[in-house]
């Protein structure tokens, strides 16, 4: 075994040393750059690779072609009378609720939607179909899809909201042919005529103001009986989503809700106060 002076062995951990050093700067370089390259290469597009970012969005375009995609296969969330969850994974809930009340609508009556809402149509042979990258303005978006029918180009535009990490559809256009919720709307305001519609809807229990009433079905009217107070009061549908008791005194006390679902509105009273009204349960 070779033995080294104290002099000597000082020298040959310098020269290790600085051996190591040279080597290392030159090992790190090519390093660093292959790490942060294979890091970036390896996260997808919408997650931060150092943790420092909020999650953005998936592109909204996606949920575009997964919609006709399950629509295609039969499992459109259109007509739906089991999955409310289907629902709601493609629509905002103003929109989500009209489907749904179309889909279980009273059997063998005609719905609001008679045509299929993604195609434009009755019949079709679709042809060179794509969806176009999504125009993303803050939380808000919209997307279009194109095909040809029956050797025809068309294009279905949906309007869409970002929730959270997700995307929903607010409505879906068709050009001069007007659009699906307004469709639905005017579907619904004419709709509730027919008594049975709106007894689905309008009843159960309301906040209103700073007490609350129960609504009941009875015959062709509702019953309303208010937690403050005795007795009960009938109301009536009037027209659109409004509801009206029997004149007292020349005077009518009113529902008039925001929306064919009857979650929320307003309550006039006869003397001309207003107050807020939603649904309790």
């Amino acid at each position: 075994m070779k033995i080294f002076g104290r002099n000597q062995y000082f020298l040959l951990i310098l020269t290790v040393a600085a051996t190591v050093s040279c080597g290392s700067n030159a090992s790190n370089t090519v390093n660093v750059t292959t790490v942060n390259s294979n890091t970036s290469a390896s996260q997808p597009a919408a997650t931060p690779a150092d943790g420092s970012a909020e999650v953005q969005a998936a592109a909204p375009e996606l949920l575009i072609a997964d919609l006709y995609k399950q629509h295609d296969a039969k499992k459109s969330p259109f007509f739906q009378k089991k999955d409310r969850a289907l629902v709601d994974k493609f629509f905002t809930k103003p929109l989500a609720d009209l489907i749904w009340k179309d889909s279980n609508g009273p059997l063998g009556e005609m719905g609001a939607i008679d045509f299929d809402p993604l195609y434009d149509g009755q019949d079709f042979e679709i042809k060179n179909f794509a969806v176009d990258k999504g125009e993303i303005k803050g939380d808000t978006a919209s997307v279009v899809a194109n095909f040809t029918n029956f050797g025809e180009k068309r294009a279905v535009f949906f309007a869409m909201k970002q929730a959270g990490s997700t995307w929903k559809i607010e409505d879906i256009k068709y050009g001069r042919q007007g659009s699906l919720l307004k469709m639905m709307k005017e579907h619904f305001a004419s709709a509730p005529a027919n008594l049975t519609d709106a007894s689905v809807e309008f009843q159960g229990r309301y906040r209103v103001g700073n007490t609350s009433c129960t609504v009941k079905p009875v015959k062709m009217a509702f019953e309303i009986k208010w937690a403050k107070g005795t007795g009960a009061e009938m109301f009536f549908f009037k027209e659109g989503n409004i509801f009206e008791s029997e004149e007292s005194d020349g005077k009518t006390n009113r529902f008039v809700f925001d929306d064919v679902t009857y979650t929320s509105g307003t309550f006039y009273r006869g003397d001309g106060k207003t107050f807020p009204v939603t649904r309790a349960n």
